[in-house]
């Protein structure tokens, strides 16, 4: 979640085209929420248990982390890019080198890490951006045109899907 101090500089920023108060915090709460939902999932837990697969091809717990790991980095690469340029081309997942990862020999300590260090850096971006800002594009390659808020909120709801999916590897 966005700290105390960050979340009063947010909610006391106003837009400055439409004079609204920030209206994406939530937004940015949401994304910042699955790193620490992650984090509570994996506190306790020996390595082991993360690294099981719950049934035959079914994704470990350490596994579906990693996965958010390279998916939030490319996500974080795509907001950057339609913050800072003109209409951007996208870059997308490189499902052959992730799939040539080995997210099950990670710590799951670290892939932690990476995960909060990846969401932190994009709240870092988010929370400075003006609200008018949340509408700039860029264009993705098989989804087309996206807004910022559109790639936020698609990846909130990609990963709050594999937060899901590690809570029932690790039930299992």
């Amino acid at each position: 979640m966005t700290s105390e101090p960050d979340r009063i500089v947010v909610q006391n920023r106003i837009d400055f085209v439409t004079g609204a108060v920030r209206r994406y915090v939530a937004d940015v709460d949401a994304l910042t929420r699955v790193a620490e939902r992650s984090r509570e999932l994996l506190e306790g837990r020996r390595a082991a248990e993360v690294r099981v697969e719950p049934a035959p091809g079914e994704w470990s717990a350490a596994r579906a982390l990693g996965h958010m790991v390279a998916s939030v980095r490319v996500v974080r690469d795509q907001l950057t890019r339609m913050a800072w340029m003109t209409d951007p081309v996208l870059p997308v997942a490189d499902g052959a080198a992730e799939a040539a990862q080995d997210w099950d020999a990670q710590d799951p300590a670290r892939l932690l890490g990476w995960l909060s260090e990846e969401v932190a850096a994009i709240a870092e971006l988010l929370k400075h951006l003006p609200d008018s800002s949340w509408g700039r594009a860029g264009v993705h390659p098989t989804m087309g045109r996206r807004s910022i808020r559109q790639a936020v909120r698609g990846a909130v709801r990609h990963l709050e899907g594999h937060v899901e999916q590690v809570e029932a590897a690790l039930r299992k």
